[in-house]
């Protein structure tokens, strides 16, 4: 590997990149407002369009915003460490994600049990093999292909469980003295995506079921290993910097979304990325807001737990207005119950996510090793 230091990105060992943070959190409510806008459409009587059109392409990001944010944070305990800092950075995986997966399993089930006491059926969650299903999810095997996903966005959750499984070997070809080994590993990545894209519609990526699934998250995770490289390299982060290349990233990857194509934008997220972290201009001031910021911090307690709301929600809709709604009303109530998840968002990270995570580490003895703090940026 490399044995450069990121001085592009900055500074001290606990620098936070807020941008990537506030990135994460406005990805993650593209998730949650394209989910309600489908909800919605279940109580419509006109067809109405998306509040984000093609917002899963967030899940995308958030495997590109993965890797470089993995790469960021355990590089170089890695270069200095080897074999042995992956038990640790591993254990800090498991940590990070299981407590509050676990909590959305139970909650899952004591909602669904509600639901059936009240409403005579589960309007929660389904499954033909409840208690195989239950272990598998708790286990996060389901984006394997391993029993029935019981909570929809969670199988992004298993399968990049897999990227961390890979990430010394993708570490060690995304930083390859040798160039040609880089560019080799990010071009076959490139073609991979391009391979699932190559069979859907419009040059789709909206697959969740492995083992495309895994492959692309593992692609996209790896792309984002490879713009951290260059992100490093001062003559092209100056470049990367500037205002006007984030300004232009941004307004791209938001037409191609506009025009539901997936695959050029999904390859333009490695350089949106890159550019946000080395920016330190207008644009990063505009992505250090306080309430973007905040999103970002609470973005993977809001990412796991929508999914519960949005059939409580319909049936509520359904109660308080029998009657389906016009297409204007069907959004309103798409926009009004995408941000009400939010404060039970904020109470899931302050309740379980974060002592969680502090548990789980005591419980795991994992040996510390130094990290640079990516805030909520990438589940760091």
């Amino acid at each position: 590997m490399s044995e450069r230091t990121p001085a592009a990105l900055g500074g001290t060992s606990t620098q936070e990149i807020v941008p990537l943070t506030s990135l994460r959190g406005i990805a993650a409510m593209a998730v949650v407002m394209q989910h309600f806008s489908a909800t919605a459409q279940q109580h419509a009587s006109v067809t109405i369009p998306s509040l984000i059109p093609h917002g899963y392409l967030a899940v995308d990001l958030f495997f590109v915003l993965s890797g470089f944010i993995m790469s960021f944070t355990y590089l170089n305990a890695f270069q200095r460490l080897g074999a042995a800092a992956f038990p640790p950075f591993f254990g800090k995986r498991l940590a990070r994600i299981v407590p509050l997966n676990t909590a959305v399993v139970l909650l899952i089930l004591a909602a669904g049990a509600a639901s059936t006491a009240l409403l005579g059926r589960n309007i929660v969650a389904s499954s033909d093999n409840w208690v195989f299903d239950v272990v598998t999810n708790l286990l996060l095997l389901q984006g394997f292909g391993i029993g029935h996903n019981l909570n929809g966005p969670s199988w992004s959750i298993s399968s990049e469980f897999l990227a961390y499984a890979l990430f010394p070997a993708l570490a060690l070809l995304g930083f390859s003295r040798r160039f040609l080994v880089w560019g080799t590993t990010m071009g076959v990545c490139v073609l991979a995506l391009t391979g699932i894209a190559a069979t859907l519609p419009r040059l789709g990526l909206g697959v969740e079921a492995a083992p495309l699934s895994l492959v692309r998250c593992v692609a996209e995770f790896t792309l984002g290993i490879g713009c951290y490289r260059l992100s490093i390299n001062p003559a092209l982060a100056r470049h990367l910097g500037q205002d006007r290349v984030s300004l232009a990233l941004i307004s791209a990857c938001a037409g191609l979304m506009l025009l539901r194509l997936d695959l050029p934008a999904a390859l333009l997220f490695p350089a949106l990325i890159a550019a946000l972290a080395v920016n330190r201009g207008v644009v990063a001031r505009w992505m250090s807001a306080p309430v973007l910021r905040f999103l970002g911090v609470i973005s993977f307690s809001l990412y796991l737990i929508h999914q519960i709301f949005r059939p409580i929600s319909l049936e509520l809709l359904r109660w308080a207005h029998p009657d389906r709604l016009g297409g204007p009303a069907a959004l309103v109530f798409a926009f009004i119950a995408s941000f009400a998840v939010v404060p039970f968002a904020w109470l899931a990270y302050a309740a379980v996510e974060r002592p969680g995570r502090v548990f789980f580490r005591r419980l795991l003895g994992a040996v510390r090793i130094p990290v640079r703090r990516a805030g909520g940026a990438a589940r760091g």
